[in-house]
């Protein structure tokens, strides 16, 4: 009875693997289309802490501050954020660079990814 059994098993079939084949697709796809934008984070991420290693930085102007990191975002060709996302508040010794921002991509047809980051920072005087 066993032997019988073992000639009726034939494997998936060809509509199984059409929903594997499916589904791995689109896995890839929001792998691809997600991965990015955290590199980008990442690299938002680094921006800030970058501004610990800078001399001096807490005597410079707020808008000085804004300014710098504005620029090494542009340099690193991060173009979801604007200089709008970025606020930077002083008070005596400290100053604190905050950066909010929201990604959106288009997945396939009308589906959209919308991922939400906020980072910030505290930099406070020696």
């Amino acid at each position: 009875m066993s032997e019988m059994n073992l000639k009726n098993q034939k494997g998936m079939t060809f509509l199984s693997w059409l929903i594997v084949l499916a589904l791995i697709g689109f896995f890839a796809l929001l792998t691809i289309k997600i991965v990015p934008i955290y590199l980008e984070n990442y690299t938002v991420k680094s921006i800030l802490e970058s501004l610990n290693d800078e001399p001096l930085i807490t005597q410079k102007t707020a808008r000085e501050v804004k300014s710098m990191v504005i620029r090494r975002i542009d340099i690193n060709g991060i173009y979801d954020l604007k200089s709008d996302n970025v606020t930077v508040k002083k008070s005596p010794g400290i100053m604190d660079v905050k950066i909010e921002y929201t990604v959106q991509k288009n997945m396939a047809g009308n589906l959209d990814i919308v991922v939400k980051f906020a980072d910030q920072i505290r930099l406070v005087a020696n």
